[in-house]
């Protein structure tokens, strides 16, 4: 039975090779009908010749049976991309692309094979087609499904999230809009373009006039998804235009936190107290702050002034959390134990306030003695604002305070004094080119380094934020805005983007571009081939072969002429040997094509000199009966032909 199936195996195999054999003599001979058929038979012993099947429906295609070529090249297709060999998958759709480029499926099928082998450029500019196609049809549902697809492929580009925004504006999808225009602007704020973020902004108040603080949500936004560096820069800028939002002091006390930067939270704390002294979570803050930095006398001075309101807040268990901490900082400290005792009663935990009253009476009369003795002469107010600082009037953080030591019940403790107000600077904008804020902030600071003071007033205008909410922003923003975001768009890559180097992945995408390249040239496909060769010559490894292969499309596609100045242009005298060689070779056939055979005759000999094993150089010269040496005669190259 073995031995059977052997002869069978045997004699299916040599009738294929024989069909293979009739189908390549009648492709030849330009009897396509009979190579349809031949190929057709070595399909049904071996549907799986996937190479076959290719040749068959090329023959297809010639023999004007575009339908039948159509499903012979899909199942080819979607044999290839099936099994991950995506590169020849979107080589075959691009020749199905060339027989109906008005079929929007294959181009979407191409930018997503394209996309799956990680040609972002290419997978845009076919998405790109398949865009333009459906707004053309005023199709805008299904375009705006393809900008998103677009925005998946590359998440970063804005012209992309600027058109899609303005585009689920233009149907009426505002909430859409907004979110996209959000992002967009996060990506802008991140990136540190702040002229862009300017227009973005203003063309924001022109669509959501009610989005009066689109910039702190933006900010928000930022700031909660991780990127709380990035989004200081532009805190600011709203504090120096705005210092009376609350919402704009939460921001960055909670963006601070998100940086782990204590020093900043302290600082940013006491400014908002100097805004809004009344405000509880800038006081429970500011307590964690002191607390954390086990200033025990500074905690209590702030505590005598907010404890009772923390409490009526509902803010309890923090209390307790920050009483429970200071405790072990001084654990005989009477004030401290007093105040442990009253939060544990107005939380209902009787039984820890009771235990504290025998370490109470035990330190009572000793720890009142000393502060009698000692009395402190700095009030509550000082530790949140400057002596003579006018609420009414403030309209920037124009002042800090500094560290002075003083004694308390026998210990050395930073207490927070306060200096004199910049009473003459009338507004936020009056502080610009000044170093007063500066300085004076860097001298509030405990520690000996200087940490750079992220709420200063400085010269930098990159970042503005002038344009929110002014009454004239429509005017400065002109009429053409959409004329330009239209512009903005079009200028998206519908070619493949250049590629760059430096990193394992770069030089992949190189790779792709290069075997996309000649896969497109065995296909025909010389004009893609030319395309993608030129993006994998920026890779400098290959860039002379990619060239080299530029001027052999330009042959193959019937444009001697211009592959032959391309080809030239090449030549150089420091090549290498393989360079050298390569280049004659391409060289002489292009000038055979234009029959200057003389000249081809030369290049080969050239050729056979310097390197007699390149490629078929000898056979050639064998068959035109030229002798390899450089020195032959006119009568020698008659009747050359290179063929």
């Amino acid at each position: 039975m073995a031995l059977c199936g052997q002869k069978d195996t045997l004699s299916v195999n040599t009738k294929k090779e024989k069909l293979i054999e009739d189908a390549q003599r009648f492709t030849l001979r330009g009897q396509l009908d009979k190579a349809i058929k031949a190929y057709e038979q070595v399909l049904s012993l071996d549907p799986s010749a996937i190479n076959h099947r290719q040749k068959l429906a090329e023959l297809l295609v010639k023999a004007g049976r575009i339908d039948e070529a159509r499903a012979t090249f899909e199942l080819v297709g979607k044999h290839y991309s099936s099994n991950g060999f995506y590169l020849k998958a979107i080589a075959v759709y691009k020749q199905l692309q060339k027989l109906f480029p008005g079929d929007v499926s294959i181009t979407v099928t191409l930018a997503e094979l394209n996309e799956k082998h990680g040609l972002v450029g290419n997978a845009l500019a076919e998405y790109k087609q398949v865009y333009d196609y459906y707004e053309n049809d005023s199709n805008m549902e299904d375009a705006l499904k393809i900008l998103d697809k677009m925005q998946n492929v590359d998440p970063q580009n804005i012209n992309i999230k600027l058109k899609l925004a303005e585009s689920y504006f233009q149907i009426g999808k505002k909430d859409e809009s907004y979110a996209v225009f959000s992002r967009l602007a996060s990506l802008l704020q991140e990136r540190g373009d702040n002229a862009a973020f300017s227009k973005l902004n203003t063309r924001i108040q022109q669509l959501f006039s009610e989005k009066s603080d689109f910039v702190l949500e933006v900010l928000t936004e930022q700031v909660e998804s991780g990127n709380a560096a990035g989004a200081i820069p532009g805190i600011q800028a709203l504090l120096r235009s705005n210092p009376n939002n609350k919402r704009i002091w939460d921001l960055i006390v909670f963006a601070y936190k998100k940086l782990v930067q204590p020093q900043r939270v302290k600082i940013a704390c006491q400014h908002y107290l100097k805004f809004f002294p009344d405000e509880l979570s800038a006081k429970k803050c500011l307590l964690e702050c002191l607390t954390a930095e086990r200033d025990v006398a500074g905690a209590l001075l702030l505590l005598d002034g907010c404890e009772q309101d923390l409490i009526q807040s509902g803010a309890v268990s923090d209390l307790v959390l920050i009483y429970q901490e200071l405790g072990k900082i001084d654990p005989i400290n009477v004030i401290v134990l007093e105040g442990l005792k009253r939060v544990y009663e107005a939380v209902g935990d009787k039984d820890s306030a009771k235990a504290l009253e025998p370490r109470l009476s035990s330190l009572n009369v000793l720890s009142a003695k000393k502060i009698n003795e000692n009395p402190p002469d700095i009030s509550h107010d000082q530790l949140v604002q400057p002596e003579g600082f006018d609420r009414g009037e403030a309209t920037s953080p124009a002042s800090l305070e500094i560290a002075e030591d003083m004694y308390v019940s026998g210990e050395s403790v930073a207490l927070m004094l306060a200096e004199e107000p910049i009473n003459e600077l009338e507004d936020v904008s009056a502080l610009k080119g000044s170093d007063s804020f500066a300085e004076v902030a860097n001298s509030f600071l405990y520690a000996e380094d200087n940490i750079e003071i992220e709420i200063e007033i400085d010269n930098d205008d990159s970042l503005e934020f002038d344009d929110v909410g002014s009454s004239n922003t429509s005017d400065r923003l002109g009429d053409n805005w959409l004329d330009s975001v239209g512009e903005m768009f079009d200028n998206i890559a519908t070619s493949p983007r250049g590629v760059k180097f430096g990193s394992d992945f770069e030089m992949s995408d190189s790779q792709s571009h290069y075997d996309l390249g000649i896969a497109f040239k065995e296909m025909g496909l010389y004009d893609d081939a030319i395309n993608e060769f030129s993006h994998a010559a920026s890779d400098p490894t290959r860039s002379f072969e990619c060239r080299v292969l530029q001027g052999v499309c330009l042959r193959e596609k019937g444009d001697s002429a211009k592959a032959e100045g391309f080809l030239r242009s090449l030549m150089n005298p420091g090549l290498n040997l393989a360079d050298s060689c390569s280049i004659k070779y391409e060289l002489a056939l292009t000038c055979q094509v234009l029959g200057k055979n003389d000249e081809a005759a030369a290049l080969l000999a050239e050729i056979n000199t310097s390197n007699p094993d390149f490629r078929d150089v000898r056979s050639r010269l064998d068959a035109a009966g030229v002798d390899s040496s450089l020195d032959f005669s006119d009568e020698d190259l008659q009747g050359f032909d290179l063929k």
